[in-house]
């Protein structure tokens, strides 16, 4: 038996700056090594496997690159310094108050499987944060593709989300899965469920039509609690058959027209968490983007989807869960069943408005009456306010600069009723009607519940005399 002296050398590591670190557990291991937490909080280290020397020397060689990639301001945990001694690795640094994906989302599945329902989904945040948690993923993994980098090996044992459901952080590991976008199937790393099917055909190596395909895996399996390719043909028949459908043999769970590996044993219905542009791209990507990759959703075109479903979520008055809001749901909880009172809703909708002098210059032979009556252009957009804040910008929520824009003006809608704050110095303006005067809005104004009477309102959001968004609602 080693001595205790032993066995704490063997449990400490150091880094080519010479500072040790005590390996306090393991976090998760793969392929190419085991991610181990330390005696510093928040700081982790990865430890290689042994392999030949020509492989250890190439991965080390990707650690060094890595140090200098161009991952500035992602949250991703790129390696800080080698590993040197007793085995080589590297050092990485986490945000505080993280917790492992996989982990939360086995602790909802087994809560299902334990009769407990889905209380547990419930209470790590429910659905809405579970779209943000999402919509922050893909705009990670967009703006990575953008650098000409694909992440790798995505899967919830790398993910890391905020502890509290207040917020939705995310935070990747296993940096060393980053790479130039490569064809080479020789360099095709991925997690077992995650892995796109010409990886595991070893047609392709990782690039950022593999990331699309995993991204949609984790995706689906944190909403729906299950896999999109293991129906119940897979999940009662033969290992083989779980093979197959991973590789791509078998249609996806949800597939349109052909219903041999549908999905009815497991699993949330679909209305109650995904709405049509979300479905869309899911079959888009387990359908046609099964056998050709070039079909998949980007993943720009999903971070559009989910931060566009974070605006049209609401939250249950009886049970406290959140929920889309939809022509399928409309008002009716489906977690509870609660019918929720409208009055304590407001829709807003969204309009780009032309001013009719821009349309008169442009136009000059259209009658003005004409041209007026194409003032209001309808753009298709909504958001439901249920107890929240919303910030309004001279952008739609969903577009990729939208975080970056300057919020012009908050709308809360809560007990007391609606309160509009505008933004110092930007350009807001209210009007009753389409014809009614404008009214410029330099402090908060509040309607309460007692002035709700059915009265239309445009808020106009930027300079009148340009074109600009107006959301338009009922109160």
């Amino acid at each position: 038996m080693s001595s205790p002296t032993t066995q704490k050398k063997n449990r400490t590591v150091i880094d080519s700056f010479g500072q040790d670190y005590e390996l306090t557990g393991k976090l998760g291991e793969g392929g190419q090594g085991i991610v181990c937490t330390t005696n510093f909080p928040n700081v982790l280290v990865k430890i290689a496997r042994k392999s030949s020397p020509e492989k250890l020397n190439n991965w080390l060689n990707k650690i060094d690159r890595l140090m200098r990639a161009p991952l500035n301001g992602l949250p991703i945990a790129r390696p800080l310094a080698r590993i040197v001694k007793p085995q080589p690795g590297y050092v990485m640094e986490l945000m505080d108050g993280l917790v492992q994906l996989s982990k939360l989302m086995q602790e909802s599945i087994d809560a299902l499987h334990e009769d407990i329902g889905l209380q547990k989904y419930i209470n790590q945040g429910g659905i809405v944060r579970r779209l943000r948690i999402l919509a922050r993923l893909a705009r990670t993994l967009a703006e990575l593709h953008a650098r000409g980098l694909a992440y790798g090996d995505l899967s919830p044992a790398n993910l890391f989300v905020s502890r509290s459901i207040e917020h939705a952080e995310v935070w990747l590991i296993d940096s060393d899965n980053i790479d130039s976008q490569s064809q080479d199937s020789a360099h095709g790393v991925y997690t077992p469920d995650y892995g796109a099917p010409e990886i595991l055909r070893r047609e392709s190596g990782n690039n950022s039509l593999t990331d699309s395909w995993s991204f949609a895996i984790l995706a689906y399996n944190l909403l729906i609690m299950a896999h999109p390719l293991k129906g119940d043909m897979v999940l009662e028949g033969e290992p083989e058959l779980e093979e197959s459908a991973l590789r791509g043999e078998l249609p996806w769970v949800d597939h349109p027209n052909d219903n041999r590996n549908q999905l009815t044993i497991t699993g949330l219905p679909r209305h109650l968490v995904l709405n049509t542009s979300l479905t869309e791209l899911f079959d888009r990507c387990f359908n046609k983007g099964l056998s050709n990759p070039v079909e998949r959703p980007s993943l720009a075109e999903w971070a559009e989807a989910f931060e566009v479903a974070v605006t049209q979520i609401l939250e249950c008055e009886n049970c406290k869960s959140s929920y889309l809001y939809n022509s399928n749901s409309k008002l009716n909880c489906p977690f509870c069943d609660h019918q929720n009172d409208a009055k304590n809703i407001l829709l807003i909708k969204e309009y780009f408005y032309i001013p009719p002098s821009i349309l008169l210059d442009e136009y000059k032979n259209v009658p003005e009456e004409v041209l007026r009556k194409n003032c209001w252009v309808k753009t298709g957009e909504w958001q439901v306010l249920s107890r929240n804040t919303v910030q309004l910008k001279n952008l739609t929520p969903g577009i990729s600069l939208y975080a970056k824009e300057k919020i012009l003006c908050d709308i809360t809608f809560n007990d007391d009723g609606v309160k509009i704050v505008p933004a110092a110095g930007a350009n807001v303006s209210i009007q009753k009607d389409k014809e009614a005067t404008l009214s410029k809005i330099t402090s908060p104004i509040k309607f309460n519940h007692q002035q709700r009477i059915g009265v239309s309102y445009l808020l106009h959001i930027g300079v009148i005399q340009e074109a600009h968004y107006v959301w338009h609602f009922i109160w």
